[in-house]
């Protein structure tokens, strides 16, 4: 059961990522940096999972990337969706959809609670 002291991203990370890269491509640190301003402070966020995620969703084929140099920095890799990306993330969206629908149950059902 998660305690207020924190939440991990855990099974949704894949949904949020894909989210974000949608709305406009991105690189990994800037992902990292929607994650962190998006989610509730008591999510815990860990790097290095992200990171592994957006290089498994590409090798599945899910996202593409392109390395791209922004002045001053050293180059990025840039990642944006692709059509199976799409299709990933449209279902994390009936999923989700699912998830609120049974989660809205259990709030009206706890708001009856004398």
């Amino acid at each position: 059961m998660p305690t207020a002291r924190g939440y991990q991203t855990g099974k949704h990370l894949e949904a949020f990522i894909l989210v974000i890269i949608a709305r406009q491509p991105m690189h990994g640190g800037a992902v990292l940096s929607a994650l962190a301003s998006l989610l509730p402070p008591v999510w815990t966020i860990d790097d290095g999972h992200v990171y592994r995620l957006l290089r498994t969703l590409e090798s599945q084929g899910a996202l593409a990337s392109t390395w791209v140099t922004e002045p001053p920095g050293a180059p990025v890799r840039l990642y944006q969706m692709t059509d199976l990306g799409r299709q990933r993330l449209n279902a994390w969206k009936a999923d989700i959809e699912v998830r609120v629908a049974s989660l809205t149950v259990f709030l009206d059902l706890w708001a009856q609670i004398p």
